[in-house]
């Protein structure tokens, strides 16, 4: 084989090896759009539960009285938004084609191989970095929702325990109040055994 056919040779299967390969990312679009659209509602979702606990009355006066902790939220709040929105305009096309074809068109295919998913490499990689930061602020904020929720659900002190009326009461009244306690007492306790004694019948 001379060497202008050797090379022409090799030419031809250096293209139809680039063209094997076009082939084949150009079929694999619709999944590899999925991967994106899986991470974008991965972090939607983190992001609705961040503005939730967000709103909860008693996470907004801690962090109104922690200075610098609001300004830290509301930043990863809208860098996650700007870089969800980034990101969304780069898979619309092929998402659209799915839910209302069920296929993607072959001039999506070509856009995206040439153009659309390398911008979706660097941007994903951006959202990624949102959403860390994001899952910080969320794991800060949901142990504050906890402690208001326990704090809720704790019973009230009594009224003698909160208000320590006995501190006001003269010896006598002291007195009387304790063989008032006493007689109540003994008398819950002879209509417990009463009950007892009368269901053994």
């Amino acid at each position: 084989m001379d060497p202008i056919s050797a090379g022409a040779a090799f030419g031809f299967i250096n293209s139809a090896f680039k063209f094997s390969e076009f082939a084949v990312r150009l079929y694999e679009v619709g999944s590899e759009n999925e991967v994106f659209v899986r991470l974008i509602q991965r972090v939607r979702k983190d992001l609705e539960e961040t503005e939730r606990v967000l709103h909860v009355e008693s996470v907004k006066r801690k962090l109104s009285s922690t200075p610098g902790k609001l300004p830290w939220v509301m930043s990863a709040i809208h860098s996650t938004k700007q870089a969800l929105d980034d990101i969304g305009r780069w898979v619309e096309r092929v998402r659209a084609d799915k839910e209302g074809y069920g296929t993607v068109s072959f001039e999506n295919r070509v856009r995206w191989v040439f153009n659309d998913h390398e911008k979706l490499v660097n941007r994903s990689m951006e959202l990624a970095t949102c959403h860390q930061t994001l899952s910080t602020v969320l794991a800060y904020l949901s142990p504050l929702e906890e402690a208001s929720a326990a704090a809720a659900d704790a019973a009230p002190p009594s009224y003698d325990d909160a208000t320590h009326f006995d501190d006001f009461l003269s010896p006598r009244q002291r007195k009387r109040k304790t063989t008032a306690e006493t007689t109540k007492a003994g008398v819950d306790g002879v209509e417990k055994s009463a009950g007892i004694s009368s269901s053994g019948a």
